[in-house]
C-alpha cells in the first residue's frame, strides 16, 4: 500500500468515526426538539453544502474533526456582547431547552462512538481472526544484548523456557505473552513455565515502559532457524536455499535461534558459511550478505512463524463478545490514563491525528479485521475523552447542565464564556502535545 493510499485510508476511517459521533448529537438534538443548523464532517473551507429541512449539511476540507451546529450560538454571543444576565429564550435553541435534554444531547455523541466500538468488535468476532506470531518460548534480553538486568532474569527465566500461563491465564504463543505483560505493568504476577520437560513457577513484575506506558519483562521470542520463505531474487535463493531448510551452524559455530544468527552478523561480514539440514541431509553453502543504510543485514530469509486462526462466532456469541471486548478495552483505557501520572512520556504516549491516521493505514495492510479492532479502540478513547468534565467537551456541557439543575437557574453568559475559555486553553494544550508527539514520530 502506497503512503498516499495509506493516509487516505486513515482519513476515511477517522472521518467515519467523527460522522458517527456527530450523528449521535444530531439524532438526540432532533429528538429533544433542538434545531440543528449545520452538520459538518471536517473543519475549514467548505467543499460541499446542501440544505435540507433547515439543516445545512457540509463536507469541509480538513477531515480530522467535525461539528453539529445547533441553534442558540447567536443568542449566546448577543447576550455576551450586551452583558445580559441570561441568554434570551428561543424556540428550538440548545440553551433554551431543559438542562436534562442538553445532557442527553451531549452524551449521545460519545455513546454513538461506544456503540460503534461494540459493532466493530462484533464484526471482528463474526469474521474470525488469523495472524502470525511465534511460539511461547522466550530468550531473556541479557543473553543477547548484555543488559545488566531485567524482570525476566530476576525471575530466574532462561533461554528456551516455555511460558505456559500468567496468573492462571493460558499463554499459547508469544503474542499472548506480549498482550498480558503489556497491560499489567508494575504488578506482581505468578508465572508458570516449562523447562526441560519440568513445570516450574516464579513471580515476575513487569517494568513500566516510560515511552509507551506498556509493561515489559525483557524477553525476545525464541525463533528456531527453520526457513519459511526465501525472497525471490535474493542471494539465498541463488545458492538454492528453500522453504523447510534448517540452519545448523554459521561459520562453524552452532546456532539455534535467530538472535544467535544475528549476533554472528554484528561485525557485518560480506559472506557466511552455513550448514543446512534438508530432510535429514546436511550440506554446506556460502551466503553473501547485503546491508541496509542503517547497517541491518539483508539475508533474503524469513524464519518460520506460527499461524493462529480464531474461527468466527455466530451472531449472538459475536455480539456478546463485542460487548465484552469493549468493556475490557474500556477498563484498560482507564488504567492507561492513570499511567500518564506515573512518569510516562506524554508526547510519546498521546497520539495526534498524524500518528492515528498513519497507524490506521498501516493496519489496513493486514486486512479489515485489524482496522475494525483499531477503530474500536479509538472510539472507546474518544468516548472517554469527550466525557471528561472539561468545558467545550461534551463532559463539560454535561457538568454545566448539572450545575444549572442544582441551582435551578440558568448560568450567566459571562460564566459560560470564561469556563469555555479555560476549556479551549486545555484542549489547545493537549493538541499541542499531540502535534509535538506527531512531529517526533515523523522525525524518528
Amino acid at each position: 500500500m502506497s503512503v498516499v493510499l495509506q493516509v487516505l485510508t486513515g482519513l476515511i476511517a477517522l472521518g467515519f468515526v467523527v460522522f458517527v459521533h456527530e450523528l449521535g448529537h444530531f439524532i438526540a438534538a432532533i429528538f429533544c426538539g433542538v434545531e440543528v443548523q449545520t452538520f459538518s464532517i471536517g473543519w475549514g473551507p467548505i467543499l460541499f453544502r446542501k440544505k435540507i429541512k433547515g439543516t445545512e449539511y457540509r463536507i469541509s476540507a480538513l477531515p480530522l474533526g467535525g461539528y453539529c451546529g445547533m441553534k442558540g450560538e447567536h443568542a449566546f454571543n448577543d447576550a455576551l456582547e450586551k452583558g445580559l444576565d441570561s441568554i434570551p429564550h428561543e424556540t428550538g435553541s440548545f440553551y433554551s431547552t431543559h438542562p436534562l435534554k442538553r445532557i442527553i444531547i451531549s452524551v449521545s455523541g460519545p455513546l454513538a462512538n461506544l456503540l460503534l466500538a461494540v459493532l466493530c468488535f462484533t464484526l471482528v468476532n463474526l469474521s474470525g481472526l488469523t495472524y502470525r506470531t511465534y511460539e511461547n518460548r522466550i530468550i531473556p534480553a541479557q543473553l543477547s544484548n548484555g543488559a545488566v538486568s531485567s524482570p525476566a532474569l530476576e525471575a530466574g527465566l532462561m533461554e528456551g523456557d516455555r511460558i505456559l500461563s500468567i496468573d492462571g491465564t493460558p499463554i499459547h504463543n508469544f503474542t499472548d505473552l506480549q498482550h498480558y505483560i503489556s497491560v499489567h505493568p508494575q504488578e506482581n504476577l505468578e508465572l508458570t513455565y516449562e523447562r526441560n520437560g519440568t513445570i516450574q513457577h516464579t513471580r515476575i513484575t513487569p517494568e513500566l515502559d516510560k515511552k509507551t506506558g506498556a509493561g515489559k519483562i525483557g524477553v525476545y521470542p525464541y525463533i528456531p532457524l527453520n526457513i519459511q520463505a526465501v525472497q525471490s531474487g535474493s542471494a539465498a535463493e541463488t545458492i538454492g536455499l528453500r522453504k523447510g531448510d534448517r540452519i545448523l551452524s554459521l561459520n562453524g559455530k552452532p546456532v539455534a535461534h535467530y538472535l544467535q544468527f544475528e549476533t554472528e552478523l554484528a561485525d557485518r561480514p560480506e559472506q557466511i558459511q552455513l550448514q543446512i539440514d534438508r530432510d535429514g541431509i546436511v550440506f554446506s553453502a556460502t551466503l553473501v550478505i547485503l546491508y541496509t543504510e542503517q547497517g541491518q543485514p539483508v539475508t533474503g530469509l524469513q524464519w518460520e512463524t506460527l499461524i493462529v486462526e480464531q474461527p468466527g462466532k455466530n451472531f449472538p456469541a459475536a455480539l456478546a463478545a463485542g460487548f465484552s471486548d469493549t468493556g475490557n478495552i474500556f477498563q484498560l483505557t482507564i488504567k492507561s490514563i492513570g499511567l500518564l501520572f506515573s512518569g510516562v512520556s506524554v508526547t510519546d504516549a498521546v497520539s495526534g491525528p498524524v500518528r492515528i491516521t498513519m497507524l490506521i493505514g498501516e493496519v489496513a495492510r493486514s486486512g479489515m479485521t485489524g482496522v475494525f479492532e483499531l477503530l474500536a479502540i479509538i472510539c472507546i478513547s474518544l468516548f472517554m475523552m469527550n466525557l471528561l468534565p472539561v468545558p467545550v467537551l461534551d463532559g463539560g456541557v454535561i457538568l454545566l447542565s448539572v450545575a444549572e439543575m442544582i441551582q435551578r437557574a440558568p448560568l450567566k453568559p459571562k460564566v459560560l464564556y470564561y469556563v469555555q475559555f479555560i476549556g479551549i486553553a486545555f484542549i489547545m494544550l493537549i493538541f499541542i502535545v499531540a502535534v509535538f508527539g506527531d512531529i517526533k514520530y515523523l522525525l524518528d
